[in-house]
């Protein structure tokens, strides 16, 4: 019985959040606005099956706890192009929520945006560098 609940409290979850993530990413545009700026149109189903494919196979992975053994200048390289993505998302969650620019007025820094967006951009590529290279090793 217990693992029947727990079971049942999993897949609930999973689907919450997976419908979260769904919402957000519709919300944001995220993938419509890709392929207008990269011009690839025609691409379009290969962009939806690598998203929804690439979430499959890396929740299989966390729940296998599997691990890639790789040297640092590959991992630092994952790591920059990991940080750039996020900071490009949060940068554009932002955007839509219009948290900068109210921030900016509130706090009188409008002239000091492009450091606050740099100041973001830096500390999610550090956070994920620190993920990659310290965290996900012990």
């Amino acid at each position: 019985m217990k693992s029947i609940l727990l079971a049942f409290i999993g897949l609930s979850a999973g689907l919450t959040i997976g419908g979260a993530l769904a919402a957000f990413v519709t919300l944001l545009d995220f993938i419509p606005r890709l392929i207008q700026l990269t011009n690839t149109r025609k691409y379009i189903v290969l962009y939806q099956n690598c998203f929804s494919l690439g979430g499959l196979l890396f929740s299989f992975l966390h729940f296998f706890d599997y691990t890639i053994r790789i040297n640092k200048i590959i991992s630092m390289m994952i790591s920059f192009i990991m940080g750039i993505f996020t900071g490009l998302f949060s940068s554009a969650l932002a955007e839509v929520l219009n948290v900068l620019p109210v921030l900016s007025k509130k706090f009188k820094l409008k002239h000091k945006l492009k450091y606050i967006i740099a100041a973001l951009l830096l500390g999610k590529t550090s956070g994920a560098l620190w993920y990659w290279l310290v965290f996900a090793k012990r």
